[in-house]
């Protein structure tokens, strides 16, 4: 394929350039060419001889650098070192083709070359005036990038990536900065350059306006170089949106409509909710607005289309105002809703009788704030929910219901709470006032002996068990008498475990 192309090349070099006759030695080459610096280069070489009507078919092609450095020759032992392995010719001879390829080029290889041609049977010829300059260059030139045309967002469109070089058989490759379909061509050019171009077929967007498309070419071995365009594309208007900044109830405000748009809008509408429409133009200035101002939209067109930016509401700033569906109920626990219609939202604080409350909980819903209050409160009758914000302040007074079972629960728990402790501090007394009386009885019993008497009649016995012993309360006396059990009186036998002491 690289040979093909270089015969197309060569052919198209002889065509275009000084055309000698058959019976004149002549050869066409560019004056000069340029070579980056470690890749190659090729020079474009096609010859003419006088051939008189006869054929020939041995040929030997020299190339000289200056008048006397043989770089390249059919038989390698006369090239000369530097150029060993490095030169080769691309064309044929008996087509009259002398292309020369220098690979690996070096900025010393810089200077004048010179084609000589040697022909069995007929002659040798150096066409010194037809010499070629060779340039090293260390950089690559920048590619080159266009797009066609307008381009309309949402359409497909066409960028070309051009870069010239010198090396046909190891050209440099083309990548994009955009995803899309990609082609390549390649055209050789009259000063022995070729011209690689890069084909990009893509559907832009609205986010690539303004952005920059960039192709990179990367040249053997390893040099990289770039350039990019500003992508410009039409798109209709995008993000309509009204502004404005927040406004005192009952003041005038001035409304903005903004776009983005390519072109940029032409022109501008305003409508209210309902979509009657209200004034034209980019601004549009509203007096005495209210919470109750209806929503605004504005619709912006420019060539490409038109788009509105919906109803939007104006920010208005007003003091809180406690909606009447705010109120106490009593469940388990009492449980109080405040709600609060206010811009900017507000703070709000339970205030008792005596105490402060924190909210259980807080809920948004547009301008309006639902506070919530719930738990043991105790009794009060009423309860205070007092909102603030930065445009001022609003209280209002709730009743607290008490429900009955609780109060019941309550005063009941209280009451047996009472019973226990009164129990339980006469247990306690009962038991700490016996404890002196058992120590007496210990005494006494320490002194007296219990005597047994002998048996006697039943009536004796009764009357020995009712009265055993008689306690009398004497002036400066114990305060007990113990009286001893006569030797026969049998209820002296009962259980002594008995109380033995009677209390007159």
């Amino acid at each position: 394929m690289v040979v093909f192309q270089f015969c197309l090349f060569a052919c198209f070099l002889y065509l275009r350039a000084y055309s000698a006759s058959d019976d004149n030695w002549d050869a066409t080459v560019p004056k000069s060419v340029v070579g980056l610096s470690g890749s190659c280069v090729v020079i474009p070489c096609t010859y003419n001889y006088p051939s008189n009507g006869k054929t020939y078919t041995d040929f030997t092609g020299i190339w000289y650098k200056g008048d006397s450095d043989i770089i390249y020759h059919k038989d390698t032992s006369k090239i000369i070192s530097k150029f060993k392995n490095r030169t080769s010719l691309i064309g044929s001879l008996n087509q009259k083709n002398c292309t020369l390829k220098i690979s690996s080029l070096q900025h010393d290889d810089q200077g004048q070359y010179m084609f000589r041609i040697e022909i069995k049977d007929l002659d040798m010829y150096s066409y010194q005036r037809r010499n070629v300059s060779i340039t090293v260059k260390d950089s690559p030139e920048l590619p080159s990038i266009s797009v066609e045309g307008e381009v309309t967002s949402q359409k497909e469109v066409t960028a070309t990536c051009v870069v010239s070089h010198s090396c046909p058989s190891d050209p440099p490759r083309l990548t994009w900065s955009h995803k899309g379909k990609t082609t390549s061509d390649s055209q050789p050019q009259v000063d022995g350059q070729l011209k690689l171009i890069s084909y990009l077929t893509f559907t832009p967007s609205r986010e690539d306006h303004n952005k920059p498309l960039s192709c990179s070419a990367v040249f053997p071995p390893s040099k990289t170089v770039s350039n990019n365009k500003k992508l410009k594309f039409k798109y209709r208007p995008f993000n309509v949106n009204v502004r404005s900044s927040p406004v005192k109830e009952n003041e005038s405000i001035g409304l903005t409509c903004f776009t983005d748009s390519n072109p940029p809008a032409h022109s501008f509408q305003w409508f209210g909710s309902t979509g009657s429409p209200l004034a034209n133009g980019s601004t549009y200035r509203m007096n005495h607005v209210t919470r109750y101002t209806e929503a605004i939209s504005c619709t912006a067109t420019n060539t490409e289309g038109k788009n509105s930016s919906g109803p939007q509401r104006i920010n208005v700033l007003y003091p809180p105002e406690i909606k009447s569906g705010s109120s106490c109920v009593s469940e388990t626990f009492i449980v109080c809703v405040c709600i609060v219609d206010s811009s900017p939202p507000s703070e709000v604080k339970w205030l008792g009788p005596s105490s402060t409350f924190p909210s259980s909980g807080v809920e948004q819903n547009g301008s309006l704030t639902i506070f919530t209050l719930q738990g043991w409160l105790g009794f009060p009758e009423t309860v205070n929910c007092s909102a603030s914000n930065s445009e001022g302040n609003s209280v209002m007074t709730l009743s607290v219901p008490h429900n009955g079972l609780i109060i019941y629960l309550v005063v009941t728990s209280v009451v047996v709470v009472v019973i226990v402790v009164v129990i339980s501090a006469c247990v306690a007394k009962r038991h700490c006032g016996r404890r002196p009386a058992q120590s007496v009885l210990d005494v006494k019993n320490d002194h007296n002996e219990l005597k047994t008497t002998p048996k006697s009649d039943t009536s004796s016995q009764e009357q020995q068990n009712v009265d055993l012993y008689t306690n009398y309360e004497e002036i400066d006396q114990p305060v007990y008498k113990n009286f001893e059990c006569d030797d026969g009186n049998p209820s002296c036998e009962q259980d002594e475990d008995e109380a033995i002491y009677a209390n007159t």
